[in-house]
C-alpha cells in the first residue's frame, strides 16, 4: 500500500517542482519513503511488464546505474499482478526499489506524475525537485545532461 502527497498532478519539465512524495512496501517487503532518501539524485521509472520497449531501457538503465553510485533507481510497474514485476525484476535484475499498484493506470503514483505512456522515467535531485522527464533512452541522455 502505498502512501502519497496531495499535490495535483502535473507535467515536469523543471527542477522547480517538488517530487510527490510517497511511502510504501516494495514487491520484496522493504519499507521506502522517498523524502527519507539520501541519494543524490533518485530515478523514478514507469514502465509496463508487458512492453518490450520497457524491458529494453531498464536493461540500459540496469548497466548504467551499476556504474553510478548516487543514482537511486524507484520503479511502478503496470501488470496484472504482483509476481508478474516480480519476474520481470528478477530476470533482469534490476537493482533499486519495485512497487506494484494494482490500480495500473489509475494507480496513485500514475496519477500523481500524470504518466500517460511507459517507459516514462522521472528525474529528482538531492533535494527531491523534479529535474525532467523522458521517455526513451535518447531522452533520458538528455535529461542527465549527455550528448
Amino acid at each position: 500500500m502505498l502512501s502519497v502527497s496531495s499535490a495535483s498532478a502535473q507535467y515536469f519539465t523543471n527542477g522547480d517542482v517538488k517530487a510527490h512524495d510517497f511511502e510504501g512496501v516494495t514487491i520484496d517487503g522493504r519499507p521506502y519513503h522517498l523524502f527519507e532518501s539520501q541519494a543524490e539524485h533518485i530515478l523514478i521509472c514507469f514502465w509496463s511488464a508487458d512492453c518490450d520497449e520497457c524491458h529494453a531501457f531498464l536493461k540500459k538503465l540496469r548497466c548504467w546505474i551499476k556504474r553510478k553510485r548516487d543514482f537511486e533507481l524507484v520503479t511502478f510497474a503496470l501488470a496484472e499482478t504482483e509476481e508478474d514485476v516480480q519476474r520481470v525484476v528478477k530476470k533482469l535484475k534490476l537493482p533499486g526499489w519495485h512497487f506494484f499498484d494494482d490500480g495500473g493506470w489509475d494507480g496513485q503514483m500514475f496519477l500523481e506524475y500524470d504518466i500517460n505512456m511507459t517507459p516514462t522515467i522521472v528525474l529528482i535531485d538531492k533535494n527531491k525537485n523534479v529535474v525532467g522527464e523522458a521517455y526513451d533512452w535518447e531522452g533520458f541522455r538528455e535529461l542527465r545532461g549527455e550528448r
